[in-house]
């Protein structure tokens, strides 16, 4: 029974020789067929065996005693009073105040002042 893997593989390195053939030469054709052989087999290409990569849990001691924090558990605050539970309405003014502020610095960041010695 034919697998469609063997016939890929099979096709691959032809084309691999044909084309090695194609452009030097029976020493081409040569290298073009070993190329495609090394590309469609399991083996890695360095040293030796054809082990499987092995998913492992990160190490995490290497980091020391570095605290961690539960999910959701921030702990900075990003948005004054955002450690207080506010409406819909508050944090809409909170964001306006802001952006007032921002636009302000940056309005008065962006005027030149002629400064006469």
């Amino acid at each position: 029974m034919f697998k469609l893997k063997d016939i890929f593989k099979v096709a691959v390195v032809g084309a691999a020789g044909y084309f090695g053939g194609q452009l030097a030469g029976p020493t081409g054709k040569k290298i073009g067929t070993a190329l495609g052989k090394s590309l469609m087999s399991r083996g890695s290409g360095g040293s030796g065996g054809s082990q499987q990569y092995a998913v492992r849990a990160p190490n995490l001691s290497r980091f020391g005693n570095m605290p961690s924090y539960p999910s959701g558990a921030a702990r900075s605050d990003m948005i004054p009073g955002s450690g207080k539970i506010v409406d819909g309405i508050t944090m809409n003014a909170m964001w306006e105040n802001r952006l007032n502020r921002y636009l302000l610095r940056r309005k008065a960041l962006s005027e030149k002042t002629v400064v006469k010695v």
